[in-house]
């Protein structure tokens, strides 16, 4: 059974800005590296080690300049440009650097510092005068021309995982710092409560927003990197609420940070944190809602990974056996997983071995509804490297609920009777991709349905049947998964010959058609990013608003517009305020209003919209400017 992801539908946040057409007096703008002596042969150190930036520096007018992305990366900060206003800005705990190109001032937290040399553009690439660099961010940076050497120290306490990341961990206080995003500052959340002593990275995770987040840190440590202490952070409303730790000898898999259940009234979603002994579910609201025991649920004094979890079900790994074990909430039966679906020698491995670490190699991949459970394996028996495939168990508390669902009909039984009137649903993912659902009650979709019922026409009839599992290469589904009203459903994914259909029983049936491979690819639509005009907007003028709901599965479903700060997560903070309700029809939303002047607060209160920047938030937002009434509008309140 194909379950659609409400999380996987999130639309990433569009950004809208007014686009400049002259440049800032006093620019210097250079097209060609020909017009600037660039030196190629001008070196760079980083703490005594050579460092060489995708952008070279060089010697102009006397002053040596330095590539500003480059630099600031190096040095531990997030690095944007805004290409409208022609504007970078450096984001680093406890310090924010804006350059405006064309100004012959910087703003370093705030101030005013006066640039010793203009800001240079060369083939689309700021630089920056070299002494700039120490006087804004605490670096020494000293040139030795005779050398012609750029030697750069600095003795930071931070950690940042990577060029794009946006966490920061102090390794001696252990004050941790997060940026929404590279255009956003860097905010202290709290502090971990640990003494790092290895290799250190981080994992994002949760529900995300305003809901809570969940920030894994984990610490590789010991002869040979052996021992790994796992710290979980549930972050709501930029502050650390809770905190576990977990520690781990030999093996580390990372535990699962939220999960979601469907009900009928939308999805709920939930954070998770454990310490290897104990589980903890907070709900959206960041309260804790429940907590299990784990050795007393498994039966073993264990700490334990925790891979998966559910409504009523978690899927544990014990640390010293490593063998991938059920905990039924719903029976309360434990199952080693292994036993149940690996044979023979995979087996054995699974209890004999203890080289790299004990245990099998099965992976949890996925809950498909009515106590279905899917794993993905790859043996280590076998001498195939990355050739996994997709196990299922059917959690016998469930034995009842299934034996109640219709039985599926056969492929060409399905291709029969599909038309838009025996079609629930279709819906397509590339990994965590997810595109718009073909939705039989919306006639929008008729022709789109048609294709589709075409492909399984053809796969009914030039289908080839063979024995064997397609090898696995990626963990997350590529595909589509077609939902019928009268409860069957099927999966079509992409193989090597073509498309395929899983039978069960180790069958699957093979279609190879090219064109039926292009229709299959243009049924995919990427769902819509949200779209506002006019920006800026003036209170009182009316303003159109396009996008996506993610409630594609309902004819009408509730449009909630909020005005928010810039630098909030979600409509849920407590400075956002309701500034328009409206409906979406199967998903999508079209709605024209007058800005506002006011709007409800989360109290119920009506409050004043700010002028200036800000954000509008549907399901997903857009950077806005709000600007006064124009004069017109003022006088005539139209």
């Amino acid at each position: 059974m194909f379950r659609r992801s409400r999380r996987l539908a999130l639309i990433g946040t569009a950004a809208l800005a007014i686009t400049l057409t002259h440049l800032l007096p006093g620019s210097t703008d250079v097209h060609a590296a020909a017009q600037v002596p660039v030196s190629k042969s001008i070196k760079v150190t980083f703490n005594g080690s050579e460092y060489k930036p995708k952008s070279a520096p060089f010697v102009s007018s006397g002053s040596v300049y330095l590539p500003v992305r480059d630099m600031g990366e190096l040095l531990g900060t997030m690095v944007a440009w805004n290409s409208t206003d022609k504007t970078v800005t450096m984001n680093y705990p406890e310090l924010t650097v804006k350059l405006v190109y064309g100004s012959k001032n910087a703003a370093v937290n705030g101030k005013t510092v006066a640039l010793t040399a203009p800001l240079l553009m060369v083939e689309g690439r700021i630089f920056v005068p070299l002494r700039f660099f120490s006087e804004a961010t605490g670096a020494g940076v000293k040139w030795d021309p005779s050398r012609k050497t750029v030697s750069i120290t600095r003795a930071d306490d931070f950690i940042k995982q990577q060029v794009w990341s946006s966490i920061w961990l102090n390794r001696k206080t252990g004050e941790v710092y997060t940026a929404r995003d590279e255009q956003s500052p860097a905010i202290l959340v709290g502090k971990l409560n640990a003494s790092i002593k290895g290799n250190v990275s981080f994992t994002e995770g949760g529900i995300g927003g305003g809901s809570g987040s969940v920030l894994t840190i984990v610490d590789n440590y010991g002869e040979p990197r052996v021992q790994y202490d796992a710290y979980g952070l549930f972050i709501q409303n930029n502050k650390i609420v809770s905190q576990k730790k977990a520690s781990y000898f030999q093996r580390y898999e990372q535990n699962a940070s939220y999960f979601q259940v469907y009900h009928p009234n939308g999805w709920l979603q939930y954070s998770v944190l454990t310490d290897g002994k104990s589980v903890t579910v907070f709900n959206e609201q960041g309260k804790a809602v429940k907590e299990y025991d784990l050795p007393a649920l498994a039966g073993k004094d264990e700490v334990y990974s925790v891979l998966a979890i559910g409504e009523d079900y978690l899927v544990v790994r014990p640390n010293q056996t490593g063998l991938l074990t059920l905990i039924d909430l719903k029976d309360n039966t434990t199952v080693v997983l292994a036993d149940k679906l690996l044979t023979g020698k995979d087996l054995d491995y699974a209890h004999s071995n203890d080289v790299p670490y004990h245990g099998d190699e099965l992976l949890f991949a996925g809950d498909m509804g009515y106590g279905m459970l899917h794993f993905y394996y790859d043996s280590p028996v076998d001498d195939k490297k990355d050739s996994y495939v997709r196990l299922s168990y059917d959690r016998p508390s469930y034995e009842e609920e299934r034996n109640a669902l219709p039985k599926n009909r056969s492929v060409s039984e399905l291709a029969a009777v599909c038309k838009q009137e025996t079609i629930k649903s279709v819906d397509m993912q590339d990994g965590d991709i997810q595109y718009i659902p073909l939705v039989g009650a919306n006639k929008e979709d008729g022709k789109s349905i048609n294709t589709v019922c075409g492909i399984l026409k053809k796969f009914a009839s030039k289908g080839v049947q063979e024995t064997g599992q397609a090898p696995i290469t990626e963990t997350f589904f590529h595909g589509m998964g077609i939902s019928f009203t009268e409860g069957d459903s099927l999966e079509l994914y992409p193989d090597s010959k073509g498309l395929a259909i899983d039978l069960g029983d180790n069958q699957r049936l093979i279609l190879a058609d090219s064109q039926v491979n292009r229709d299959f690819e243009n049924l995919k639509v990427s769902l819509p990013q949200i779209s506002v005009g006019p920006n800026p907007a003036h209170i009182g003028e009316t303003v159109h608003i396009t996008g996506a709901n993610g409630e594609f599965w309902s004819e009408t479903s509730a449009v909630s517009v909020y005005w928010m700060p810039t630098d909030s997560y979600s409509n849920t903070d407590k400075k956002a305020l309701l500034i328009y309700t409206g409906k979406a029809k199967f998903g999508r939303y079209d709605i024209k209003f007058k800005m506002p002047a006011s709007g409800k607060a989360s109290d119920g209160s009506m409050k004043a919209i700010p002028l200036g920047k800000g954000r509008i938030s549907v399901y997903d937002s857009a950077s806005i400017e709000m600007l006064p009434a124009a004069a017109s509008t003022a006088k005539t309140g139209k």
